[in-house]
């Protein structure tokens, strides 16, 4: 099976899953200002596996935003796998002003062990608005033998005329891509070239810039994508 027919797969099953759910991905509207993400995965013994995967979707209220997203993933014991994805979709409404941080960051210091974290964020803004906009990505392998590091931030940053927002099956669709990353990142060889030459392909094939333009037509658009591996 090809890389584009296993996203098809992948992306049918989550909004098959999101249907029957009832839409486990809402959009709610919140008057606060400060929108923080957080995924986060440490396992703590040898041999053992943690992964964790969140997503928000929020509409701010507040005139002036700030949107956070992280996905930290550490290994520190022998032999075990830290993977954490986050996907963070904020529209800014009635903010004149705002900032939009997106960091995803992976630490190793073990014996044959991984971590991989993935961080998508979507900063949807009106014309005129001032954003400050930042995207990192930070992988580090520490006295560590036989282990191996990835993080990858994707950011947009989408001007829109209109009140676009993602449908349900299009917050499916980017779950699933974020998802499909991750996977793809971890079955990649443990080399930091072809990890790096992993990401930058699995990013252009899984199509964010796509589905974006796809389901909010912006006016303008601006991405951004960082790489590190280790």
């Amino acid at each position: 099976m090809t890389i584009r027919q296993r996203l098809q797969a992948t992306v049918l099953i989550a909004s098959l899953v999101v249907g029957a759910a009832g839409g486990s991905s809402m959009l709610r509207f919140r008057k606060g200002q400060d929108f923080d993400l957080v995924a986060s995965a440490n396992p703590a013994t040898p041999d053992s596996s943690d992964a964790d995967r969140t997503a928000m979707y929020e509409r701010a209220g507040g005139k002036r935003t700030q949107a956070d997203a992280v996905a930290s993933a550490s290994a520190t014991c022998d032999s075990c796998r830290g993977t954490a994805t986050a996907v963070q979709v904020i529209y800014f409404g009635k903010a004149r002003k705002g900032t939009a941080d997106n960091t995803a960051t992976a630490w190793s210091s073990c014996r044959n062990c991984g971590a991989i974290s993935v961080s998508v964020q979507v900063v949807v803004v009106r014309p005129g608005t001032d954003l400050t906009a930042r995207n990192r990505a930070l992988a580090v392998n520490a006295s560590c033998a036989g282990c191996s590091t990835a993080a990858v931030a994707v950011q947009f940053v989408v001007v829109t005329k209109k009140h676009k927002a993602f449908s349900r099956n299009g917050r499916a669709q980017l779950e699933a891509l974020a998802n499909q990353l991750e996977a793809e990142l971890r079955g990649a060889s443990h080399t930091k070239a072809a990890r790096t030459a992993a990401a930058k392909e699995k990013i252009g094939l899984l199509g964010f810039e796509a589905l974006v333009r796809n389901e909010l037509k912006p006016t303008t658009m601006r991405p951004s994508f960082a790489v590190e591996t280790g």
